[in-house]
Protein backbone atom coordinates (compact mmCIF):
# COMPACT_ATOMS: atom_id res chain seq x y z
CA UNK A 1 0.00 0.00 0.00
CA UNK A 2 1.41 3.52 -1.00
CA UNK A 3 1.81 5.72 1.52
CA UNK A 4 0.34 9.41 0.73
CA UNK A 5 3.56 12.17 0.53
CA UNK A 6 5.03 13.73 3.51
CA UNK A 7 3.96 17.82 3.23
CA UNK A 8 6.53 19.68 4.60
CA UNK A 9 6.36 20.88 8.62
CA UNK A 10 6.74 24.53 6.95
CA UNK A 11 4.39 24.14 4.19
CA UNK A 12 1.75 23.29 6.93
CA UNK A 13 2.57 26.55 9.13
CA UNK A 14 2.42 28.63 6.20
CA UNK A 15 -1.05 27.23 5.27
CA UNK A 16 -2.33 28.68 8.43
CA UNK A 17 -0.18 32.30 8.23
CA UNK A 18 -1.98 34.63 5.80
CA UNK A 19 -5.40 34.25 8.03
CA UNK A 20 -3.48 34.48 11.49
CA UNK A 21 -1.97 37.86 9.43
CA UNK A 22 -5.28 39.07 8.16
CA UNK A 23 -6.26 39.68 11.98
CA UNK A 24 -3.15 40.86 12.98
CA UNK A 25 -3.21 43.69 10.19
CA UNK A 26 -6.69 44.42 11.28
CA UNK A 27 -5.99 44.67 15.04
CA UNK A 28 -3.82 46.73 14.62
CA UNK A 29 -6.10 49.03 12.74
CA UNK A 30 -6.10 49.10 9.03
CA UNK A 31 -9.20 50.48 7.04
CA UNK A 32 -10.34 47.63 5.32
CA UNK A 33 -10.48 43.95 5.18
CA UNK A 34 -8.97 44.07 1.74
CA UNK A 35 -6.18 46.03 2.78
CA UNK A 36 -5.63 43.57 5.66
CA UNK A 37 -5.42 40.63 3.21
CA UNK A 38 -3.42 42.32 0.36
CA UNK A 39 -0.71 43.06 3.47
CA UNK A 40 -0.81 39.69 4.62
CA UNK A 41 -0.09 38.53 0.89
CA UNK A 42 3.04 41.01 0.74
CA UNK A 43 3.98 39.63 4.19
CA UNK A 44 3.63 36.15 3.01
CA UNK A 45 5.25 36.73 -0.50
CA UNK A 46 8.38 38.18 1.46
CA UNK A 47 8.35 35.01 3.59
CA UNK A 48 8.75 33.18 0.62
CA UNK A 49 11.20 34.82 -1.28
CA UNK A 50 13.48 34.55 1.91
CA UNK A 51 12.84 30.70 1.59
CA UNK A 52 13.41 30.32 -1.83
CA UNK A 53 16.85 31.62 -1.20
CA UNK A 54 17.24 28.75 1.07
CA UNK A 55 17.72 30.25 4.61
CA UNK A 56 15.82 27.87 6.81
CA UNK A 57 13.75 29.55 8.87
CA UNK A 58 13.23 28.38 12.96
CA UNK A 59 10.12 29.45 13.18
CA UNK A 60 7.85 30.64 9.58
CA UNK A 61 5.50 32.22 11.38
CA UNK A 62 7.80 34.06 14.24
CA UNK A 63 9.62 35.42 10.84
CA UNK A 64 6.39 36.04 9.05
CA UNK A 65 4.73 37.95 12.17
CA UNK A 66 8.64 40.14 12.41
CA UNK A 67 7.82 40.36 8.48
CA UNK A 68 4.11 41.63 9.38
CA UNK A 69 5.10 44.67 11.99
CA UNK A 70 7.64 45.84 9.05
CA UNK A 71 5.10 45.86 6.21
CA UNK A 72 2.91 47.67 8.87
CA UNK A 73 4.65 50.35 9.56
CA UNK A 74 5.45 50.95 5.73
CA UNK A 75 1.87 50.87 5.47
CA UNK A 76 1.33 53.48 8.16
CA UNK A 77 3.88 55.63 6.61
CA UNK A 78 2.25 55.64 3.20
CA UNK A 79 -0.85 56.45 4.47
CA UNK A 80 0.66 59.49 6.59
CA UNK A 81 2.30 60.11 3.38
CA UNK A 82 -0.43 60.46 1.95
CA UNK A 83 -2.46 62.61 4.60
CA UNK A 84 0.86 65.11 4.02
CA UNK A 85 0.80 65.49 0.89
CA UNK A 86 -2.80 66.13 -0.09
CA UNK A 87 -2.07 69.63 -1.12
CA UNK A 88 -5.02 72.39 -0.45
CA UNK A 89 -7.66 69.81 0.34
CA UNK A 90 -5.53 67.84 3.22
CA UNK A 91 -4.67 71.63 4.40
CA UNK A 92 -8.20 72.66 4.80
CA UNK A 93 -10.30 70.77 7.71
CA UNK A 94 -14.10 71.66 8.15
CA UNK A 95 -15.08 74.17 10.59
CA UNK A 96 -14.61 72.50 14.08
CA UNK A 97 -14.87 75.22 16.62
CA UNK A 98 -17.71 77.53 17.46
CA UNK A 99 -16.26 80.52 16.33
CA UNK A 100 -15.71 80.96 12.45
CA UNK A 101 -13.03 83.60 12.80
CA UNK A 102 -11.10 80.77 14.85
CA UNK A 103 -11.37 78.49 12.11
CA UNK A 104 -10.31 80.42 9.51
CA UNK A 105 -7.00 81.81 11.29
CA UNK A 106 -6.73 77.95 12.04
CA UNK A 107 -6.86 76.81 8.14
CA UNK A 108 -4.80 80.21 6.92
CA UNK A 109 -2.16 79.48 9.29
CA UNK A 110 -2.04 75.56 7.35
CA UNK A 111 -2.17 76.90 4.17
CA UNK A 112 0.43 79.65 4.82
CA UNK A 113 2.99 76.37 6.16
CA UNK A 114 1.68 74.71 2.56
CA UNK A 115 2.84 77.46 0.46
CA UNK A 116 5.72 77.76 2.28
CA UNK A 117 7.01 74.31 2.41
CA UNK A 118 6.14 74.27 -1.60
CA UNK A 119 8.71 77.12 -1.76
CA UNK A 120 11.17 74.99 0.00
CA UNK A 121 14.27 73.38 -1.73
CA UNK A 122 12.99 69.66 -2.36
CA UNK A 123 15.71 68.43 0.37
CA UNK A 124 14.69 70.53 3.08
CA UNK A 125 11.05 70.14 2.08
CA UNK A 126 11.58 66.26 2.26
CA UNK A 127 13.88 66.29 5.21
CA UNK A 128 10.64 68.48 7.47
CA UNK A 129 8.04 65.94 6.06
CA UNK A 130 10.04 62.92 7.38
CA UNK A 131 11.29 64.02 10.62
CA UNK A 132 7.89 66.01 11.17
CA UNK A 133 5.15 64.31 9.52
CA UNK A 134 6.35 60.60 9.12
CA UNK A 135 7.87 61.07 12.31
CA UNK A 136 11.15 58.90 11.45
CA UNK A 137 14.15 59.44 14.38
CA UNK A 138 17.16 61.15 13.66
CA UNK A 139 19.12 58.80 14.11
CA UNK A 140 17.45 56.69 11.40
CA UNK A 141 17.77 59.80 9.10
CA UNK A 142 21.68 59.91 9.46
CA UNK A 143 21.39 55.70 9.00
CA UNK A 144 20.10 56.40 5.64
CA UNK A 145 21.75 59.55 4.47
CA UNK A 146 25.48 58.21 5.85
CA UNK A 147 25.79 60.80 8.11
CA UNK A 148 25.90 61.82 11.82
CA UNK A 149 22.70 62.90 14.29
CA UNK A 150 24.26 66.07 14.95
CA UNK A 151 24.02 66.91 10.68
CA UNK A 152 20.42 65.73 10.57
CA UNK A 153 19.68 67.75 13.45
CA UNK A 154 21.38 70.83 11.80
CA UNK A 155 19.42 70.51 8.28
CA UNK A 156 16.66 70.07 10.40
CA UNK A 157 17.19 73.15 12.02
CA UNK A 158 18.43 74.99 8.73
CA UNK A 159 15.05 73.36 7.07
CA UNK A 160 12.73 74.90 10.04
CA UNK A 161 14.73 78.43 9.83
CA UNK A 162 14.08 78.53 6.24
CA UNK A 163 10.49 77.37 6.57
CA UNK A 164 10.17 79.96 8.81
CA UNK A 165 11.51 82.73 6.97
CA UNK A 166 9.44 81.36 3.29
CA UNK A 167 6.13 81.77 6.02
CA UNK A 168 6.94 85.43 6.59
CA UNK A 169 7.74 86.15 2.82
CA UNK A 170 4.50 84.67 1.54
CA UNK A 171 2.35 86.37 4.64
CA UNK A 172 -0.54 88.63 3.04
CA UNK A 173 0.59 92.12 3.56
CA UNK A 174 4.43 91.01 3.68
CA UNK A 175 6.71 93.55 1.73
CA UNK A 176 8.40 91.81 -1.57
Amino acid sequence: MARPPQQDPAEIELGRIPEKLRRFFLSRGVRTEDEAREMAQETVLRVLQRMSRGELLQSTEAFALGVAKNVFFEYCRRVVKSNAQDGISGAIDLPSHDDPLADALVNSRRLLVQRALGLLPDRMRSLLLKRFVEEVPSRTIAREEGISTDAVDMRVYRAKRELKKRMEESRPGAEE
